[in-house]
């Protein structure tokens, strides 16, 4: 049976991913790469990897920049029982980067819970941190403060080194003329000095080397030997003291080895996460939705390992009624690579990956069967079909529902008649196990069982007829040509054999199957060219309705808007009208009136009734009820029924005649002893008139008095007054219109003819 992995070329894809990992142990995360053996297993790592994708999107890359593999410096420690100071410090480097991380996670909300609660299982390792920066510099040696005894033992070799250089500066002093160089070296730890070769007899010591002339003896001096050898035996207690600092440092970190081993796993995982999401970034790749039914849906699909420039999308669907999928088409059109970008992106999905797709849609597949390429085994001694052969039974003998099964090119390598015989009972046995399958072929046989049978599908590669050339596009519903005899006059092939093999075509006992076969696979496309059609306008309907909704909710929201308004302005008018009124009764009310003002005002009183919006009511009114005009805030008593009016005479003496279906029925009201009305009962002071005569006054007597009058005009609600300043010279018109430019809730105009005319400025109030 082929496996998989290397037919669909994994290692390439891993190898892919492997190079965004930063760690040692995530790298070896990707390098184990296989199929989740469960669907459950699977969808947990796909939501793992959503999640991952979406932070670092949103929030930036984890901060990881390396990780050892804990586990086997733990085992080296254990068998050695001495980390070296590289060693504790990349154990050190795993706790700076779990608190890193942890910070980065602090970060996040409630979005992203599943990749927070994995760094919350970090374990606190900052002592041992601060344990190992205490006794480790960044450059990798041991500090002096690590334990008394090594700084005591430094300070000791500090000491003796300082004698030995003054030692040795008087000797090479004192042996100058003996010496090829002034300044003295070290060899083998020792110092020496450069004597002259012929003069080495003058200069007592022990001969440590020759230079490569032989010119120069390098001997140690005998006056210091012992200071040479003192420092030796110091700096072999230094080394000890470090062997005794790092097993301590050692034995700490097998104490918390599991906790070290466990920080290092989930700084893996993350690290792994996040390789698979940066290369998920790369493919421009989706998480597939999961299925719990049989389903492969791969919309504009692309194999990752054809550049990208080249590589042509397609989307392919198979499910539990469709099952199998017959794949016909020219040769080198791209069948094959139909077939391993299904698997591979099948495959890159039950190992926890992004497939590159659109969109896509899959189901868990128990496993994977493939006869995919050119089988022939050499080694084997077997023959293409021989090869073929072997992998069916492989597959045929354990193939189950809910397995994907991929065969290019069933049935060939043998003689035409047997391997289309082979080829249609193979798969009709796939399609009697329910097992999805994708099924490349030229047979005619399979093209027509694709036709009749309720679980397979005819798809085909699309061909250029016109140039000759695959355009690697797949095509669901319609079996293609092989246009092998097209494609055959393109390599100059003889006319007359082109014409030859046509005609035998024409004359083969199954011409009649073809002819059919052409036949329903023009219908088939012309069905799908009115499909498409039907898809456009149905799409163009879709849009049109969505912008009509669209336009109805502008319109619902404008109407509602301008109801919302009318209201607004009809209170503003009633209330408006019922200040009018008040106003209207307390200066009827003044027997100071003359008789032309009081019809002024009834007049008024009539023009308000007109202009307010009133409720009706269908109650019936009889003579001498009392009764209410609710939206003139007027109560009355009926004197007189005419028609479909009443007249209303009010306890103030006020009468007017009002609908009656505007009349709301009332008790009589109670007869209290009148008490002498105020500014608050009648609602406006009766002080302030409807016009301020200030004629005979001058500019600056006058002025004063008419911007308090308006003030007060102001406060009492008063829409409409007049300012009577008479000809004469036209100072006091000039002055008062002056001032009234400069209010802006106002407007104001000459008066009319029975209004003083331009002796008068009548002024109305916004």
């Amino acid at each position: 049976m082929q496996n998989i992995y290397l037919t669909f070329e994994f290692d390439k894809i891993k190898d892919s991913i492997d190079q965004y990992a930063k760690t040692e142990l995530g790298r070896e995360y990707i390098s184990n790469l296989i199929m989740f053996d469960n669907p459950s297993s699977m969808s947990e790592a796909l939501l793992d990897l959503s999640e991952m994708m979406s932070c670092i999107i949103r929030f930036g890359p984890f901060p990881i920049l390396t990780s050892a593999n804990a586990l086997k410096l733990i085992e080296l420690a254990k068998k050695t029982a001495l980390l070296t100071p590289r060693d504790l410090e990349l154990i050190a480097e795993d706790v700076l980067t779990s608190q890193q991380i942890t910070k980065h996670l602090n970060k996040l909300n409630d979005d992203y819970l599943r990749i927070k609660n994995i760094g919350l299982t970090f374990k606190d390792l900052t002592n041992l941190e601060r344990e190992i920066h205490r006794v480790i510099t960044s450059s990798l040696t041991i500090t002096d403060n690590a334990s008394p005894e090594l700084k005591e033992i430094r300070r000791k070799i500090k000491k003796e080194e300082m004698n030995l250089e003054q030692k040795v500066a008087s000797l090479a002093f004192t042996y100058s003329k003996y010496l090829n160089d002034d300044n003295a070296t070290i060899r083998d730890g020792h110092f020496v000095l450069p004597v002259k070769t012929v003069e080495k007899g003058k200069v007592p010591g022990i001969i440590y080397d020759v230079s490569d002339t032989g010119a120069t003896t390098f001997i140690e001096p005998m006056e210091i030997v012992q200071l040479n050898n003192n420092l030796t035996s110091l700096k072999v207690e230094e080394n000890e003291e470090i062997r005794k600092i790092l097993r301590a440092l050692t034995s700490l970190v097998l104490l918390q080895e599991e906790e070290i081993i466990h920080n290092n796993k989930i700084i893996a995982h993350f690290d792994f996460l996040q390789a698979k999401s940066n290369y998920a970034g790369q493919i421009n790749g989706e998480i597939a939705i999961y299925s719990k039914e049989q389903i492969v849906d791969l919309i504009n699909a692309r194999h990752p390992l054809i550049d990208k420039e080249k590589v042509v999308a397609n989307s392919y669907h198979l499910d539990s009624d469709k099952r199998i999928l017959i794949i016909s088409g020219p040769n080198a059109g791209g069948k094959t690579v139909s077939l391993k970008t299904v698997g591979l992106l099948v495959l890159m999905n039950q190992c926890g990956l992004a497939i590159p797709a659109s969109k896509a849609t899959l189901g868990y597949f128990n496993n994977i069967y493939i006869d995919i390429g050119d089988n022939q085994s050499l080694s084997d001694n077997l023959s293409t079909f021989s090869a073929h052969m072997s992998h069916l039974a492989e597959i045929i003998n354990v193939v189950k529902e809910k397995d994907l099964v991929l065969l290019d090119e069933l049935g060939t390598g043998t003689d035409p008649n047997e391997g289309e015989a082979l080829a249609y009972s193979i798969t009709r046995y796939l399609d009697s196990k329910k097992a999805l399958a994708m099924i490349s072929s030229h047979f005619g046989a399979l093209k027509e069982l694709a036709f009749l049978s309720e679980h397979l599908e005819n798809s085909s590669m699309i061909f250029d007829e016109e140039h000759l050339l695959p355009t690697y596009k797949f095509k669901m519903g319609a079996p293609g040509h092989s246009y092998a005899i097209d494609v055959a006059s393109r390599y100059n092939i003889s006319n007359k054999i082109l014409d030859d093999a046509k005609e035998y075509l024409k004359t083969k006992d199954n011409s009649e199957t073809n002819q059919l076969m052409e036949i329903l696979v023009k219908k088939v496309d012309e069905a799908n060219k009115l499909q498409d059609e039907l898809s456009k306008k149905e799409k163009l309907l879709e849009k049109q309705q969505k912008e009509l909704n669209a336009q109805e909710t502008i319109l619902k929201q404008r109407r509602d808007d301008l109801l919302k308004t009318v209201n607004i302005e009809k209170e503003a008018i009633i209330e408006n009208a019922k200040k009018e009124i008040n106003y209207i009764i307390s200066q009827l009310s003044n027997s100071d009136l003359k008789l032309h003002e009081v019809i002024e005002l009834k007049k008024q009183l009539d023009n308000l009734h007109d202009k307010v919006e009133e409720v009706e009511y269908n109650e019936e009114i009889v003579v001498d009820d009392y009764v209410s005009i609710p939206t003139l805030n007027i109560d009355g008593r009926v004197d007189r029924l005419k028609g479909n009016k009443a007249h209303i005479v009010c306890d103030n003496g006020l009468s007017f005649d009002v609908e009656v279906t505007k009349l709301h029925k009332i008790n009589k009201p109670q007869i209290v002893k009148k008490a002498r009305k105020t500014d608050y009962d009648i609602g406006l002071s009766v002080s302030v008139g409807l016009e301020l005569n200030i004629i005979g006054l001058r500019v600056d007597e006058a002025m004063p008095k008419v911007t308090k009058y308006l003030d007060s005009v102001r406060l009492k609600h008063l829409t409409t007054v007049r300012i009577i300043h008479g000809f004469g010279s036209g100072a006091l018109r000039k002055a008062v219109h002056n001032y009234l430019n400069t209010q802006k809730d106002l407007t104001y105009r000459l008066g009319g003819e029975n209004e003083g005319g331009g002796g008068a400025t009548v002024i109305t109030f916004k």
